[in-house]
């Protein structure tokens, strides 16, 4: 083998390194870009379970206040819940 072919072989093969190193950082850019879609997407559906949350908890709060005026005219304002299996 020449010299000459051997520095070919040498340039073919640096060429080579430097087109998958390449590849390998455009795969890794794209592979980046799909996860923080989909992170985008689940951070947007947390939000919306927070909200929904949120509103759960004001629905629950109405009920419990409705409840607690119903109990208060069933059992006078004076009782409380645990007085009503008393004798």
């Amino acid at each position: 083998m020449t010299k000459s072919a051997h520095n070919g072989d040498g340039r073919v093969h640096r060429a080579a390194l430097g087109l998958t190193a390449l590849l390998a950082l455009v795969a890794f850019t794209i592979q980046w870009g799909v996860v923080s879609a989909r992170l985008d997407g689940v951070e947007k559906r947390l939000d919306e379970i927070i909200v929904e949350i949120q509103s759960m908890r004001l629905v629950y709060t109405d009920f419990d206040r409705r409840l607690s005026f119903l109990e208060g005219l069933t059992y006078g304002s004076g009782s409380s819940g645990l007085e009503r299996g008393t004798r």
